[in-house]
């Protein structure tokens, strides 16, 4: 057996057949709600994604896996690499920062092994690590993606002052020009003449957003000549379909400090994370959808919100500058508890850059207690370490949800030796099981979880 790797796609040559079939099943997954489609219905697709093709073809990414499971068979292939991959570049440093030892393992890993998912804590330092890499390959072409405008204009800042030269930044309300392009996936358009075909490292920021969807998982999949392929991300997915689409385009996953331990270390925050009961139903919802069983029994519900706000009025008469964040799923519960929090401001997404920065400078320095409601912009696009208390009114069940936004909490800042975390055990049909999961995933992190 042969495999011939290129930079995007390799594939298996053999004249056993049968080893082929089996392998490539192992890499065959029923894709979630394919029993709909009209495509199935029609008996024009059998609801599967294949990994690894008929002819043996798979992205490049997986090849550290396939080679694992054909390990357990004693199956040694001749690797077969018809391009010139870079020699291993000096790890530089960052002007004014110093790594910590895991990540300046990650950076070293990252140079090393040429492609490859950097996990790292939310809070940890990722920017930084990120800067390393772009330190140390600093010559080379160089695409940056972003899922999120806001998340991009604050990379570009931190590698402008970390002394790093020929930026560049693209989204959709501005353009400059560099070799180093800092890029929206929604503007991606815009760089393709310029660092599409010579592009020779792809970095991705908060990869996990680009595991599934067409236009994202095409950003991915592109660059032809980026032998560096990297990913970064605090929550890779689990699910298989969206893991090996991810681990496809970048390679294996890179993990080297976990949450608890670098809470246990000072390197992150301790957090004191704490779920409140809410009332039981008495049947209402027993006959709900979904939609409605949240619409009722979170955005409406009355207790539920009431309970925010009595936790809201109890942090501010212990703490005179405490910065409290509460994240909602939809704006409908952003703006009912506005109205219930007097002075509290808020944020979604549809606001443009100056109304962010605007309105997190008032959050952040007024003179009392403060509070900022907001939607899924907090989870991921902005970065405010002073962060005291965080109140995760949602309902949802999603691992990567649920972590990214207690990590907007965990950041380290002189104003907080610990932050407060407080979330809900809710006991209606489906919110009951999100919750239970929701605790299942703080305990999993290595985090202690009182039910009240």
């Amino acid at each position: 057996m042969k495999i011939v790797t290129g930079i995007l796609k390799s594939k298996i040559e053999t004249d056993n057949p049968e080893l082929l079939r089996v392998l490539s099943k192992l890499y065959t997954y029923k894709v979630p709600g394919y029993e709909f489609t009209s495509a199935y219905k029609s008996r024009h697709w059998d609801g599967n994604k294949r990994f690894i093709g008929p002819s043996g073809s798979f992205r490049t990414g997986l090849l550290s896996s396939i080679l694992k499971d054909l390990e357990k068979i004693n199956c040694s292939p001749d690797i077969e690499i018809p391009y010139s991959i870079p020699p291993k570049p000096p790890t530089v440093p960052v002007k004014g920062f110093t790594y910590y030892d895991f990540q300046e393992e990650l950076i070293e890993t990252a140079l090393s092994e040429h492609r490859g998912i950097v996990k790292s804590p939310t809070g940890s330092g990722k920017t930084l690590i990120m800067a390393g890499i772009v330190k140390s390959l600093e010559g080379r072409k160089t695409v940056i993606l972003f899922n999120a405008k806001q998340l991009l204009t604050q990379t570009y800042e931190f590698l402008k002052s970390c002394g790093i030269s020929n930026l560049g930044l693209c989204f959709g309300e501005g353009y400059i020009y560099g070799d180093t392009m800092l890029c929206t996936v929604q503007s991606i358009d815009k760089i393709l003449d310029t660092h599409l075909e010579s592009a020779e490292v792809l970095l991705v920021d908060e990869a996990h957003e680009f595991a599934n969807g067409k236009t994202t998982l095409a950003a991915i999949n592109s660059f032809p000549k980026a032998t560096y392929r990297i990913g970064f991300t605090a929550t890779p997915p689990s699910d298989a379909i969206p893991k090996l689409n991810l681990e496809g385009a970048f390679g294996p996953t890179w993990e080297v400090a976990s949450t608890s331990s670098l809470v246990e270390e000072g390197k992150l925050t301790k957090p004191i994370i704490q779920l409140l009961r809410t009332a039981t139903t008495s049947g209402l919802d027993e006959d709900m959808a979904y939609n409605e069983v949240y619409e009722t029994f979170i955005v409406q519900n009355s207790q539920r919100n009431q309970t925010i706000v009595d936790i809201v009025e109890n942090i501010k008469q212990s703490n005179s500058k405490a910065r409290i964040m509460i994240l909602t799923k939809n704006l409908n519960h952003v703006n009912i508890l506005q109205d219930l929090i007097e002075g509290a401001y808020r944020l979604w997404g549809d606001d443009n850059i100056s109304t962010r920065y605007s309105v997190i400078s008032k959050f952040l320095n007024s003179k009392t207690s403060t509070v900022l409601i907001g939607t899924k912009i907090l989870q991921t696009g902005i970065n405010i370490e002073e962060i005291t208390h965080l109140i995760n009114a949602r309902g949802l069940k999603s691992e990567i949800a649920t972590i990214q936004a207690l990590g907007r909490a965990l950041r380290k800042h002189e104003s907080k030796s610990e932050v407060y975390i407080y979330d809900f055990m809710d006991n209606a049909r489906y919110l009951s099981a999100h919750s239970k999961r929701r605790k299942s995933y703080y305990i999993s992190e290595g985090h202690e979880v009182k039910v009240i």
